[in-house]
């Protein structure tokens, strides 16, 4: 019984949706989903916008997020602005020394980083809601310089995620991060 010759190999288009996928994992993470921050229920940190933050975070505090797993996921992943890689110089893995790298610490720049000139910390000493750098990449759609973080998406994070965010910002600002 002779075979059919219907069957073909991938074309173009296929080979170049193979390709986008592949270079979309690769590259710096989108959004947590926001029942990931608060142990499965998204109502903890519903309402807070971030603007002012609600919470009173902390490594002892009654956050309403995970914030470690939030910055992790968001900001210091693989790639991104972990210990390693310091995207643009910059290193967010939560824990020791995070206070130093980011209070009253200007952006040095690195590689693609657009903001090596700005004048404004990462984080503003004794701000609460916590103000810097950081929150206005995060939270503007045209930050002071760069682009919108995390790296490629079109509009800013949920702001369940946001609010998780700065909340620990406020940690690291207050010295009671983890």
């Amino acid at each position: 019984m002779p075979r059919s010759s219907d069957r073909r190999a991938p074309g173009w288009l296929g080979l170049l949706g193979v390709l986008a996928t592949s270079l979309g994992a690769l590259g710096c993470p989108g959004t947590l989903d926001p029942s990931l921050l608060d142990g499965g229920s998204s109502a903890g940190a519903a309402g807070s916008t971030g603007a002012g933050g609600s919470g009173a975070g902390g490594s002892g505090g009654t956050s309403s997020c995970n914030q470690d797993l939030a910055v992790t996921t968001n900001c210091a992943s693989a790639n991104c602005h972990d210990s390693i890689t310091k995207e643009a110089g910059l290193d967010l893995t939560p824990g020791a020394g995070v206070t130093a790298r980011l209070v009253g610490v200007k952006s040095m720049g690195g590689g693609d980083s657009q903001c090596g000139g700005n004048t404004e910390a990462y984080l503003n000493a004794n701000s609460n809601p916590a103000t810097g750098l950081m929150i206005d990449k995060m939270t503007i759609r045209n930050p002071p310089c760069g682009s919108l973080m995390p790296f490629g998406a079109a509009t800013p994070l949920p702001a369940a995620t946001l609010a998780c965010l700065e909340q620990w910002a406020e940690a690291v600002v207050m010295g009671t991060s983890q």
